[in-house]
């Protein structure tokens, strides 16, 4: 066989062979944003990934269970993906396949129920501007938004909304890895970065040392159900943290909140 002839021969064969693998590797990890929560219920965002790829885009209500819901072959041009189920819960996340590659971030909603009085709510989601007015756009007048301020001790005053039931969307991206959450001595307001639910301790990692005391508000009877740390007890009547809910903690000694979120 002529040399020139068999060197070329394998040339087209590493080619057939690995052409396609090559263009599966060049497939950067998609992006997903613009997520946005409609008023009457759905939601929506964007993503773009080459010309031909296959996709498929999965939602999860828990971050570890994820199912698909669409699937299709892009044609180069921007998606705009729309869940018109997105009503029927009150947080959902939603994550891309692009051929055998995930996108490289998660985004998602979540919806507060809020009556008239007082709420201790908080954003479990990192959106682009995380202002009062960027990540509450749509709250009516009357009634007070207050933030606590660690450095000045006391609460500050943000905003006011109308004295009615309302419901808050927070949207964004969820926030993975290890996030790391500094809680000082004394009094102070705080949340889990992770939008999930679940036991204060033993599910969602607070750092709770003995003598702590945990502030949860509870929103229909308006008033506070206090825990104060009792290894004997805490097992049998841990508090309970919903998804972007914020409490009152009375911390004996300063610590550092660690949570772990690896989305596979």
């Amino acid at each position: 066989m002529d040399p020139k002839n068999f060197l070329g021969s394998v040339g087209e064969s590493i080619t057939g062979l690995f052409g396609k693998k090559s263009k599966l590797a060049a497939l950067a990890p998609p992006h997903l944003h613009s997520g946005v929560r409609f008023p009457y219920g759905p939601f929506q965002f964007k993503f773009q990934i080459p010309k031909g790829a296959s996709y498929e885009i999965q939602v999860s209500s828990n971050l570890q269970n994820w199912q698909a819901v669409s699937a299709g072959k892009s044609g180069g041009e921007p998606v705009d993906y729309v869940d018109s189920e997105a009503s029927k819960f009150s947080y959902r996340f939603y994550r891309l396949l692009a051929e055998a590659i995930f996108s490289d971030n998660v985004v998602g909603y979540v919806t507060i129920n809020v009556p008239p009085g007082y709420s201790m709510i908080a954003n479990p989601l990192q959106a682009p501007p995380n202002t009062v007015s960027s990540i509450l756009p749509d709250a009516p007048e009357g009634t007070t938004i207050n933030k606590f301020d660690t450095r000045l001790f006391k609460l500050t005053e943000n905003a006011v909304m109308d004295g009615k039931w309302i419901n808050i969307n927070f949207t964004g991206e969820v926030m993975q890895g290890n996030l790391l959450l500094p809680i000082a001595a004394g009094f102070s307001v705080r949340s889990s970065q992770i939008p999930k639910p679940g036991r204060l301790h033993s599910d969602l990692g607070f750092p709770i040392s003995e003598g702590d005391v945990i502030h949860l508000f509870d929103r229909d009877r308006q008033n506070y159900v206090i825990y104060e740390y009792d290894p004997k007890k805490w097992d049998s009547n841990p508090p309970i943290v919903g998804v972007g809910e914020a409490f009152w903690i009375g911390k004996t000694k300063p610590g550092n909140w660690v949570q772990n979120l690896i989305i596979k």
